[in-house]
């Protein structure tokens, strides 16, 4: 029973953590005006501290408890650790951005929020069919 349970929590965090990973590189690169901008940037970080933190953490300490009291260790578990791991990276980078965006707004992010939001877009589904299928 715990088991499961772990398991919900993680799938629910999991969607939570990539939807605002997919939706931050767009957030962040939004064009307003300047009555708009400082309201735009408190949403930002809003979400990135309120919604997509908190979910990567329990995600993360999820998953981890899930390997840890089912027994799994197993190749495809390095894998997708690893992939986890781009999206941890990903995660790192936006609020990075968003760090340096607060200090000194800068509108030149369009490049790095681009890869960010391609790099959790080929993540996400490659963790997904591991996970799923279990290749190895």
């Amino acid at each position: 029973m715990l088991w499961l349970l772990l398991l919900l929590l993680h799938i629910a965090a999991v969607i939570c953590w990539c939807g605002s990973l997919l939706y931050l590189p767009a957030l962040i690169t939004g064009v307003f005006s300047d009555h708009e901008e400082q309201s735009h940037q408190a949403l930002t970080f809003q979400i990135f501290t309120g919604v997509a933190t908190p979910a990567a953490l329990t995600a993360i300490v999820s998953g981890t408890a899930l390997f840890l009291t089912g027994g799994i260790i197993d190749r495809w578990l390095i894998l997708k650790l690893t992939l986890v791991l781009t999206l941890v990276l990903c995660h790192a980078l936006s609020g990075w951005i968003l760090i340096r965006t607060e200090h000194a707004p800068d509108k030149n992010l369009t490049l790095p929020c681009i890869a960010i939001g391609i790099t959790a877009a080929i993540s996400i589904p490659a963790i997904v069919w591991i996970v799923l299928t279990k290749p190895f």
